[in-house]
């Protein structure tokens, strides 16, 4: 199932389905981060916009090395067909880490334009 593209820069862009407090849907595009660990990341404007409920903090490691206590919600997930709660960061965009894609087979067409593709193991 192709569930996004490669932009030109190089990024590979793909869309969720992140429910909101009321069990609404909402599309989100994220960057795909192979580098990040956790489940999801989005900007506070949009955690709020989704009504999301504080769950505390977790602690990010940035690529630098550095350490950040950010706070953490709770959001249930459509991703490949499957329905997931993950913890979600507040972060400077949104970002789908290796935690959401674990189960999956994962495969991305390294080019302008190229393939997203998502497939449940």
């Amino acid at each position: 199932m192709t569930i996004g593209h490669v932009t030109a820069n190089g990024h590979a862009q793909i869309q969720i389905v992140v429910e909101d407090s009321n069990e609404g849907t909402h599309d989100v595009v994220a960057l795909l981060d192979t580098g990040f660990n956790g489940a999801l990341a989005l900007p506070a404007q949009r955690i709020a916009s989704l009504g999301l409920k504080g769950r505390g903090q977790v602690t990010a490691v940035l690529a630098s090395g550095e350490e950040h206590n950010v706070p953490a919600y709770r959001a249930t997930v459509r991703i490949g067909g499957t329905r997931h709660s993950v913890v979600v960061a507040e972060a400077g965009e949104s970002l789908v880490g290796m935690g959401l894609l674990w189960g999956f087979d994962l495969r991305i067409q390294c080019m302008d334009g190229g393939h997203v593709d998502l497939e449940h193991l």
